[in-house]
């Protein structure tokens, strides 16, 4: 829900600049994944994004809605073509963001199968020793990674420089919370 709120109501704020991508994030991209794959990932967001939302005629269809002459007469024509133009760019970020995190999603996955796997057989070891799980650590570690798992979708949004080192802590918390409630259950 949080993330569709963001997509409606971000647009209306007027500074253009909160939906580029910055120079901050650009170059933390490089920083982490090398001139290469930093291209590569500027590359298929421009494929993708052009195959999904401008060859559809979804950008299009928006953009030249606001063709009727009664809105001007308000001033709404010049904030509907705003809206529409900081929207798609916000979409624009939002993939770039997604195609970036995707170079950690193999990590991500292993990481998370290996302490899955683990915590659980540790839950076995425990069990067989007659030891006693923690509700209260599994509802809390639980929360977490549900909280975390949305914030990993929500931070696509977000109108702030977001440096690609970040993805690297999710790639750290998210198996430790999977170890946790794997352990805990």
């Amino acid at each position: 829900m949080l993330p569709l709120l963001a997509a409606v109501v971000l647009p209306v704020v007027p500074d253009r600049a909160l939906f580029e991508i910055s120079d901050l994030e650009s170059q933390s991209v490089v920083d982490t994944l090398g001139d290469a794959r930093a291209g590569e990932a500027v590359d298929s967001t421009n494929v993708l994004f052009r195959r999904w939302f401008v060859d559809s005629g979804a950008v299009r269809a928006t953009m030249s809605a606001r063709s009727h002459d009664d809105l001007d007469a308000d001033g709404m024509g010049g904030f509907a073509r705003d809206w529409a133009r900081q929207f798609w760019m916000l979409v624009y970020r939002a993939l770039y963001r997604a195609l970036v995190m995707h170079a950690w999603l193999a990590g991500i996955l292993v990481l998370g199968m290996a302490a899955a796997i683990d915590g659980a057989v540790r839950r076995k070891i425990r069990a067989a020793a007659a030891g006693m799980a923690s509700p209260l650590s599994f509802h809390l570690a639980m929360h977490a990674l549900l909280m975390l798992l949305g914030s990993a979708f929500v931070v696509l949004l977000l109108p702030v420089p977001l440096i690609a080192q970040c993805w690297t802590l999710l790639a750290v918390l998210l198996p430790l919370l999977i170890w946790i409630v794997n352990s805990s259950a």
